[in-house]
């Protein structure tokens, strides 16, 4: 079997999310039931009609497998727990569809929650026996790194970076779901602190809690279902654990040049075909390293490509138009794919993409170990 025989075989026909933001009152578990209740919901499906579950672990010992399906009361044939970090939803996604073109599940339920920020997760802990000895102690320094590195080479500014939080925000205010309303300019970017230079506070996600499912089964089960089926045209992943011999781990992303080079031959398309991206952007320069390794510009030129309006919603390619993690919510890229499905299904009210058919779903995991990629159809 190869990856083509699975195109337009899978569908996600249904998702759900919870309210985003700070949630105290509620555990990353119960946030993640939530959000499995609201998928069962929109697709019309019944608790014991699941047969396939795999839950994300969350920051906080949240997300056990075993736990998870005891509070949603089910028995499932096949599923699990699986880590990838921030590329954990795409490589679910990508294991439920090969489990039913296999025949092994009939519906598929992926759940995600968490109260990372009600529980003030440290979230540089996990680093610090490898980094620490080195100086470093925020997650977020390989890609203060690799911007600078990228600076070096291309003469690419920290004004042309504004552009992604600066685009972002915009599109989160007119998404009612994001985090992040209040408009800012470049003044405001600009003036804003150095966290690690040359990354600026409005470079960074916004943490938040929240929850998010994901419903999947067979194209010929969807045409049963309450909504309308969005297909998995292709998909890929590449692991990256000896990224550090790599001259450069994160702009020059060997792991997303390989994905590239699965997920489009398999969805038999090329980037000229897309018509939206979205990116794991826990900070703004993943958006230029996925515009240059998928290939939708020439190494080095992003800073220059998504000027004038060319990555904003109405745009020739538009970004992260639910806001993405900088201004929309922090969920680890499960939030760009259900919305990803709901533009698809034409439900995005005045940020809805014209004619949505053909949309990518990128996603990058720990300090770019990790990377998986979804084409998604109409």
């Amino acid at each position: 079997m190869g990856l083509h025989d699975l195109r337009d075989e899978i569908c996600i026909v249904g998702v759900g999310d919870t309210p985003q933001g700070a949630v105290p009152e509620k555990t990353g578990d119960e946030l993640a039931i939530d959000a499995a209740r609201a998928a069962l919901l929109d697709c019309g499906l019944k608790k014991d009609d699941i047969d396939g579950l795999f839950v994300q672990r969350s920051y906080g010992h949240q997300g056990d497998y075993l736990k998870v399906g005891l509070m949603l009361g089910l028995n499932p044939r096949v599923g699990g727990a699986i880590d990838g970090s921030g590329a954990t939803g795409c490589y679910m996604i990508q294991h439920a569809a090969l489990l039913l073109h296999a025949g092994l599940a009939n519906y598929v339920l992926l759940i995600y929650g968490t109260n990372q920020k009600s529980n003030r997760n440290r979230f540089g802990d996990a680093l610090l026996e490898e980094h620490a000895p080195y100086g470093a102690f925020n997650p977020s320094l390989p890609f203060a790194f690799a911007f600078r590195r990228h600076q070096h080479l291309y003469g690419t500014t920290e004004e042309q970076l504004a552009t992604i939080a600066i685009n972002q925000r915009q599109h989160a205010m007119l998404n009612p779901k994001a985090a992040q309303r209040t408009p800012i300019t470049l003044n405001d970017y600009m003036s804003a602190r150095y966290v690690v230079e040359p990354l600026r506070l409005f470079d960074y996600c916004y943490i938040t809690d929240g929850g998010h499912a994901f419903i999947l089964t067979t194209a010929d089960r969807a045409q049963d279902l309450r909504k309308q089926p969005v297909y998995i045209r292709g998909m890929g992943r590449q692991e990256a654990f000896r990224a550090y011999e790599t001259p450069d781990l994160v702009m020059q992303s060997f792991q997303q040049q390989h994905v590239a080079k699965m997920v489009f031959p398999m969805a038999d398309v090329s980037v000229k075909d897309i018509q939206a991206l979205y990116v794991q952007d826990a900070y703004s320069p993943a958006i230029i390293a996925a515009l240059e390794n998928y290939g939708f510009c020439p190494v080095g030129e992003a800073g220059r490509w998504i000027q004038n309006g060319r990555i904003a919603l109405g745009g020739e390619l538009p970004v992260n138009v639910n806001g993405g993690q900088l201004s929309g919510t922090y969920m680890v890229g499960w939030q760009n794919t259900c919305d990803a499905v709901r533009q698809l299904r034409g439900e995005c009210g005045p940020r809805q993409i014209k004619d949505a058919e053909l949309l990518m779903c990128t996603y990058t995991g720990g300090l770019r170990e990790h990377a998986g990629a979804l084409i998604l159809r109409r």
